[in-house]
């Protein structure tokens, strides 16, 4: 699973080897300025994803990479047997984060708590 490593200007998504294969994606990073929050969100689905460009997609297993819907482009990195943590951008070449963690609550509240500090 991808792990965000927060600090004060900056979330820095990394990606293992297999993840960076999977997404065909490296891992970044996002300032902290451009998140506009965090969210939980154990509802989010694949008919919520939109065109997969490029990256992989296995049905109740994994959605992984850029992802296009009504022109919003998400990265997205989540497995089954992980929470979901969909994260608000603005100013960004994606709108949003989709990143399958182990607890999506704790990740939601110490991106916003971050955000909210540099506001």
């Amino acid at each position: 699973m991808p792990r965000l490593e927060l600090t004060d200007h900056e979330l820095v998504v990394h990606l293992t080897a297999w993840e960076s294969v999977w997404s065909l994606r490296r891992s970044f990073r996002v300032p902290v300025t451009q998140i506009r929050g965090a969210t939980e969100d154990s509802g989010f689905g694949s008919n919520e994803l939109g065109l997969r460009l490029p990256g992989t997609y296995v049905p109740g297993l994994i959605a992984a990479g850029t992802f296009i819907k009504e022109g919003d482009k998400q990265f997205v990195y989540t497995l089954r047997k992980l929470q979901t943590i969909v994260i608000q951008l603005e100013g960004n070449d994606w709108s949003r984060l989709v990143i399958g963690v182990p607890d999506a609550r704790a990740e939601a509240t110490r991106i916003n708590a971050a955000v909210a500090g540099r506001r």
